[in-house]
């Protein structure tokens, strides 16, 4: 599968997320960070991943709300924290990006006449594959997310052969990706399958 396109249409779909957060520098959001109340903060630089890192090496016990507060502070920023703040303030990160995901997810669907057509997910309850057929069908995207892999990861061969011949910030892809982000159906990838000879 093309990853270059997922990236592309990814990107497209969440351009506008990053006007949610500060644009601003690491050494600024450690000092926010450290105003948190949680010592000091440093900056580590990554350069195979080409990222910074802000990191908390003081282990005192840190309770939830600072974490909100430091997520929020650290704008953008990845942030390593001591073992047993990580899994919670991961949990607190996930939670805030999921809301802004489905919420542009939504005002992309409304803005395409979309919103008030999405059929309706109950994760345990609703049938994956019905549900995956429906949303073939308000996209545009027949055979989208139906392969071997089911229904919960985009087919390889749909990605190499139709996404590529369509508009990423309003084709299929983009559809599927933000009505799967507004109904909280789980949609996967699959990178390394590679395209059948033609």
């Amino acid at each position: 599968m093309n990853a270059h396109l997922i990236l592309i249409a990814a990107a497209q779909m969440s351009a506008s997320l990053l006007n949610a957060y500060d644009r601003i520098t690491p050494q600024v959001a450690a000092q926010r960070v450290a105003g948190c109340g949680i010592g000091t903060v440093s900056v580590r630089s990554d350069a195979e991943l080409d990222t910074d890192v802000l990191v908390v090496t003081e282990a005192v016990p840190i309770p939830d709300q600072q974490l909100a507060c430091i997520d929020k502070a650290a704008s953008f920023y990845d942030v390593e924290l001591p073992p047993s703040a990580q899994p919670r303030f991961n949990a607190i990160r996930e939670a805030r990006s999921a809301a802004l995901m489905t919420a542009e997810a939504r005002k992309w669907l409304k803005a395409h006449n979309l919103l008030d057509r999405l059929p309706k997910y109950d994760p345990g309850v609703t049938d994956d594959a019905a549900f995956g057929r429906k949303v073939e069908k308000l996209c545009g995207a027949d055979g989208a997310v139906q392969s071997r892999y089911g229904p919960h990861a985009l087919s390889p061969a749909w990605a190499m052969h139709r996404a590529t011949n369509a508009p990423i910030e309003d084709g299929p892809l983009a559809c599927l990706l933000n009505v799967t982000w507004a109904t909280g159906f789980k949609m996967g990838f699959i990178g390394n399958e590679q395209a059948a000879p033609q």
